[in-house]
């Protein structure tokens, strides 16, 4: 930008300076075409007029060459002082200043041509009125009129050379345009190239880490060769990437030093909301159910810059008008919250509740028939999960065994044995899972005559 003002700069110097060089040279011409306009006017006899229209012609044939050499070589000292610019931005910069400095000369010419052309009409008006002489408040440029027409037809002249200059530079400013548009038509298909290849790199990463490397059965090689293949691939794209950019574009450094600094600034929320959503891939997905800091809810939609849940529980269940709304949070809260996905390792969850019989002597049928329904009711939950916990933790050093339904048992008061049911249900179905086994419970305790003891409310 800097480099480009400068360019305009001196256009515009250098412009200035060689215009007033040549208006300085036109002056002494105007003597002698002033000279040769007299004598035209004081011409009587077409055997008269015709040589000193023939010199007339001459001398301005001579003016236009001096005004084209004059020209040419402000435009040839204008590309020696800048050099050949290797970017082409910076020679489209130096071509506009100088189309942009001749329309300027000729705006200029074209001013002063209608100020001597309005000029002129005053002359005429006075040949016609035969008085001679200019009316003594009437401020004139010049003297006389052949001074007028001598100096009319120098700027006409000077006026042509600036538009035949002006001309041949748009010619070349149109080209460099054209060429522009195609090294930008090639920068774009180089970006497109390059994120195809970007996105072939993360598809190709993937595929090999989840459908070659997380099928090791020994865990430590597995979790090494995963996690060292990852690291491998990421940093050899991003010193690929990097060496690319900066070959073909060795100037952006500079670029990126000062518009990075301020976009990194004013955009920080919108960076980390990136961010979070980069990290969401093994954080999260569509339709699971997370925490994210205070809410709960199931993943509806994820975006760049926020993550969409509806609502499905709250803290300590308060605030229930809640439960049922979307809510959507930043992205960028995942950098900094706690997340906590029920799903990183199974798509079920622990449910527990208690049992109480009113007899000790009954505790053996009713651990039995408790064990009968949770078999029957929850073993393939049980086998799903494991499944399930041994597939999404191979990218892990350690995994666990997933929970199967158990009967646990302990005496309270003395008198009464309560058992404690532990079951998988899937996520956002305990309550149902939960119903299901207390109804077959209670039916199964009714025919075996087994009596559920009193809680307390009821003995008082």
């Amino acid at each position: 930008m800097k480099r480009s003002l400068l360019i305009v700069a001196s256009a515009f110097l250098i412009f200035g300076a060689s215009s007033a060089h040549a208006q300085s040279d036109a002056q002494k011409d105007v003597p002698r075409l002033q000279w040769r306009f007299d004598s035209l006017l004081k011409a009587k006899s077409p055997q008269a007029v015709d040589p000193i229209t023939k010199g007339i012609a001459e001398e301005r044939s001579a003016i236009h060459a001096e005004f084209e050499k004059e020209i040419a070589k402000t435009i040839k000292e204008l590309e020696q002082n800048q050099s050949e610019p290797a970017d082409l931005v910076l020679a489209l910069d130096r071509q506009r200043s100088i189309v942009a400095s001749i329309n300027q000369r000729i705006d200029e010419t074209k001013a002063d041509l209608s100020l001597l052309e309005r000029e002129e009409g005053y002359y005429e008006q006075l040949q016609k009125t035969g008085t001679g002489a200019p009316e003594p408040d009437q401020i004139m440029l010049t003297k006389s009129y052949p001074e007028l027409l001598a100096k009319k037809a120098i700027l006409e002249e000077r006026r042509g050379v600036l538009q035949a200059f002006l001309n041949t530079q748009n010619d070349r400013l149109n080209q460099l345009k054209t060429e522009q548009q195609v090294r930008n038509l090639g920068t774009l298909w180089g970006i497109l190239t390059s994120l195809g290849v970007i996105l072939i790199i993360f598809w190709a990463e993937r595929f090999i880490r989840t459908a070659l490397l997380s099928h090791i059965r020994h865990r430590r090689l597995r979790y090494v060769l995963t996690k060292t293949f990852s690291f491998v691939v990421y940093i050899s794209f991003i010193f690929w990437f990097v060496q690319k950019i900066f070959s073909e574009h060795p100037e952006i450094l500079t670029v990126v030093a000062l518009v990075g600094a301020a976009l990194v600034i004013v955009t920080q929320d919108v960076i980390k909301g990136m961010l979070g959503w980069f990290g969401l891939k093994n954080a999260l997905g569509l339709g699971q159910r997370v925490s994210i800091g205070p809410l709960t809810g199931d993943v509806i939609d994820i975006g760049f810059l926020y993550t969409t849940l509806l609502i499905s529980r709250t803290t300590n269940m308060e605030d229930v008008e809640q439960v049922g709304k979307l809510v959507r949070i930043p992205n960028y809260r995942l950098l900094s919250d706690h997340v906590v996905n029920y799903h990183s390792t199974s798509d079920f969850e622990n449910v527990e509740f208690p049992v109480r019989i009113a007899l000790p002597a009954q505790a053996e049928e009713a651990q039995r028939i408790l064990e009968e329904i949770l078999s029957k009711e929850t073993d393939g939950f049980a086998q799903r999960a494991q499944r399930q916990t041994d597939q999404r933790m191979r990218g892990y050093y350690y995994t666990h065994a997933a929970p199967s339904w158990r009967v646990h048992t302990e005496l309270v008061d003395g008198r009464e044995v309560q058992f404690l049911l532990c079951f998988p249900a899937p996520i956002g179905q305990r309550r149902a899972i939960s119903s299901i086994i207390i109804k077959e419970l209670l039916l199964r305790f009714s025919q075996a005559g087994i009596r559920l003891a009193e809680c307390e409310e009821s003995k008082q």
